[in-house]
């Protein structure tokens, strides 16, 4: 692989990793303004605490694969 291939595939990598948080974010605001706003329903509360459950995992694995994936690439 060249160097110019490699700095390819680490930027695509950067940019994956960015994408999972950008999303992990959005749906933990989410999930936490459906908390903050609608405590008087119990079904919206409980989405929204499904919603940060799920956004916490979403992070999780978006760095486990971005570690992953950056190990393979420098071919430790």
């Amino acid at each position: 692989m060249s160097e110019l291939d490699k700095l390819r595939t680490i930027l695509a990598n950067e940019r994956t990793v960015l994408a999972y948080v950008r999303t992990a974010l959005a749906i933990l605001v989410s999930g936490m303004a459906a908390v903050k706003f609608f405590p008087e329903h119990r079904s919206i509360v409980l989405s929204g605490w499904l919603a940060i459950a799920t956004g916490t995992i979403v992070l999780i694995f978006g760095a486990v694969r971005f570690r992953k994936i950056h190990k393979t690439i420098n071919g430790e």
